[in-house]
């Protein structure tokens, strides 16, 4: 059966239709049908045809050949309408999907840009403020004597703490800082681990002003959250004397009323 040629092989297709060919010339021409659209919209004609004429004249039964014939032609019909259908919704749910990927990339990339810039003006902004600084000294045998330097307003509860050249910590451990109270309690400033240069830069909020505290430190402490107090190693910290400092600054500073010359 040649698709282009359909007119040719009508009377074939009645009888296919009307269920009156033999089994092989059946199976070929149902082999033929999955393939050639044309046949298959000839067949749809023929069939509709063929269902218009029994209007006109008393109800049968169609013969089971029949029956079968034209539920496997309904069927095919029917899966290949689904195949569409579901090709189609594929498509149309990948395009929703990649322009939902690019909106939400780009939103992240908006929001990401947004907490930078945050995050550099608190920075700027602390540093700003900041009216006294001291060393962080590395308290472990495989660290630097100075392993960074944190910058504070006394008057304040914000800090800056630059860290540099600090270990990665074990796996499942992170690094603590405490703010030393004058009475010996800890504070808990948060926990982070350092870049893969062993970089870190940290605001610290303080609970109350830096006059209460007397010094910081950092410990290893269980992740992700830390501890509640401190219970591992310590591997940094310094030490602040407020009222040495202030008596340093009275006079160290010269007094604008002093006459000179």
């Amino acid at each position: 059966m040649d698709g282009h040629a359909v007119t040719e092989h009508e009377q074939e297709l009645v009888e296919y239709a009307l269920g009156e060919l033999d089994p092989e010339t059946a199976a070929r021409v149902a082999r033929h049908l999955e393939g050639c659209e044309r046949c298959r919209a000839e067949l749809l004609r023929i069939e509709e045809a063929l269902g218009w004429l029994g209007t006109a004249v008393p109800q049968v039964d169609p013969s089971p050949a029949l029956r079968a014939r034209v539920l496997a032609t309904a069927a095919f019909e029917g899966r290949q309408r689904w195949r569409l259908a579901w090709a189609r919704g594929l498509l149309a749910a990948a395009a929703v999907l990649l322009v939902f990927a690019l909106l939400l990339a780009v939103t992240r990339a908006d929001r990401q840009a947004d907490e930078l810039a945050a995050r550099q003006a608190n920075i700027a902004a602390v540093l700003a403020a900041a009216d006294w600084s001291t060393a962080m000294q590395g308290e472990r045998a495989d660290m630097p004597a100075q392993v960074g330097r944190v910058y504070l307003d006394r008057e304040g509860r914000t800090g800056l703490l630059v860290l540099a050249e600090l270990p990665l910590p074990d796996e499942g451990r992170v690094y603590q800082v405490w703010l030393i109270r004058s009475d010996g309690g800890r504070d808990s400033a948060g926990v982070f681990l350092p870049d893969l240069e062993g970089r870190a830069l940290l605001v610290i909020h303080a609970r109350d002003p830096w006059t209460t505290y007397q010094g910081m430190g950092i410990t290893v402490e269980p992740g992700p959250e830390g501890s509640a107090q401190p219970t591992g190693e310590r591997i940094a910290g310094c030490t602040w004397d407020w009222e040495a400092w202030a008596t340093h600054d009275r006079i160290a500073r010269p007094r604008l009323d002093a006459g000179h010359g």
